[in-house]
Formats: C-alpha cells, structure tokens, sequence
C-alpha cells in the first residue's frame, strides 16, 4: 500500500462544498469518482486538508488516498484531469510517506478573502463587492491583532461539529489589490465560517476611532452576537496547506 498526495484547485461556485453529501455535486465526491476509474479501485477514499464550504474556492487544496496501483505520482493529475470536470484540477501528485493524512497531518492553513470597492462582473465569481466604502489599511489594523493564540469562539458560527476554540493565528495582514482589498490569514486551525466572520467583524471595526480596540472587544468577549455580519462564501479561497517540512507564513 502506498499514499498518495494531490494539490488540487477548484472553483467552488457549482460546488456544495467539498464533503461528499447524498446527492449533492461535491470535490470529494467527483475526484473519488476520477480515481474509482482510473485505478479501477471502486471504493477508494479521498481525504482533504480543508472542508471548504459551499461556494468556497481553493487554490493550494491538499487530498491523499491509499491505494495499491503501481501507476507512477507523475501519471495521476493528467489521467485525472481527463475525467474531472472543467471546474476542478489535479495540479500536482506526489508519493507521500507512510501514516501522510492530508487533513490530520497538516500543521496549518492560509485563507486569502477578497474584497471589491465596486462591482467588477469579470471578478465578481471570486470577491466580494460589498458596496460599501472601505479603507485596507484600517482593516489591516483591525485584523493583525488576532495574530497569536487566543480563543477565537467569537469568530465561530452557530451549526458546526465540537472544535477546539483555541487556534494560533500566524498571519492576518490586508494587503491593497486592484480595485479592492485582500486578507491572508494564516492559522494552525479554522473554526466554523471563522474566516468570513472575521472579514465582516473588521468591516465593522474598520469604522470605529480604534480599529484593533474594537477588534479585540470582539475576540475577548467570546460572543458571537459581538462580531459583524458572516460574509459571502464566495471570496474565500484556500491557498495553501502547510506541512511539518514547511514553516507557514
């Protein structure tokens, strides 16, 4: 037996996320479907780093299976990419060492958000246009407080599985991009929409006299009820997933 390491991207807008659900068009589901062809292994099990939600995008998406076939790493992402449909891509394959679990074994994860000053049709399937008024630099104070260990039950929405609630945020810094703005958050773990929530909460705090004040009210308070609005799925994209041979940042 062997482990087998996939990069893949997706553009998760015709995606309900990518967990396999009953009858529902999922990423898990549609590469498994890929690999049960290609490797005439009917129950073979894909396992991702990231349980991105509907309408979630991904970049650097990370998922290993186990398999017994002989076929080359090389061989797998163009043998894939024939059989996965046109919103999905196997960017890279790679043999794994023994006991690799795409999810379990990775030590953190980076989220870009991106934000749209105004409508923009040919980007909009990727960003959000808010249609309001904001300042990347204000919001760039608001974020880079949470970097550090903190319990961040704030920024977690109502619905999900038990998590712990204490993550170690490396990086959440905004950066100007052409014609909006872009966070990158780093963190060893992710709780439920707590990236989109804390978009919508440095919207919020982005207007107050101190941004990184109204920011950690937020986060000390542990209230969700504190925090902004949970913004659109869409803007959120998975960029990379890191691992003990890579330092994340």
């Amino acid at each position: 037996m062997r482990t087998v390491r996939l990069v893949v991207a997706y553009d998760g807008t015709g995606f309900h996320g990518w967990q396999t659900q009953p009858e529902m068009r999922t990423v898990q589901r549609s590469i498994e479907e890929a690999l049960a062809d290609v490797l005439n292994e009917p129950d073979v099990r894909l396992h991702g780093a990231g349980r991105t939600d509907s309408g979630v995008h991904a970049r650097g998406q990370v998922a290993s299976f186990v398999t017994e076939a002989a076929l080359p790493a090389r061989a797998f992402a163009p043998l894939l990419n024939r059989r996965l449909p046109g919103d999905v891509r196997v960017r890279e394959a790679a043999d794994a060492p023994s006991g690799f679990h795409a999810r379990h074994s990775a030590r953190a994860r980076r989220y870009a958000y991106r934000l749209l000053e105004r409508e923009d049709v040919l980007i909009e399937r990727f960003a959000w246009a808010c249609r309001r008024r904001f300042d990347a630099e204000r919001l760039d104070r608001a974020t880079r407080c949470l970097e550090g260990e903190a319990d961040f039950s704030a920024f977690q929405s109502t619905g999900s599985s038990p998590a712990n609630p204490r993550c170690r945020v490396h990086r959440a810094r905004w950066s100007r991009q052409r014609g909006g703005a872009r966070l990158d958050i780093v963190a060893d773990h992710f709780l439920y929409h707590m990236v989109r929530n804390i978009v919508g909460t440095a919207l919020a705090a982005a207007a107050s006299p101190d941004p990184a004040a109204a920011m950690r009210e937020v986060l000390v308070s542990g209230s969700r009820a504190r925090g902004g609005v949970t913004v659109p799925a869409h803007g959120l994209c998975l960029e990379r997933v890191y691992y003990d041979e890579q330092a994340a940042r």
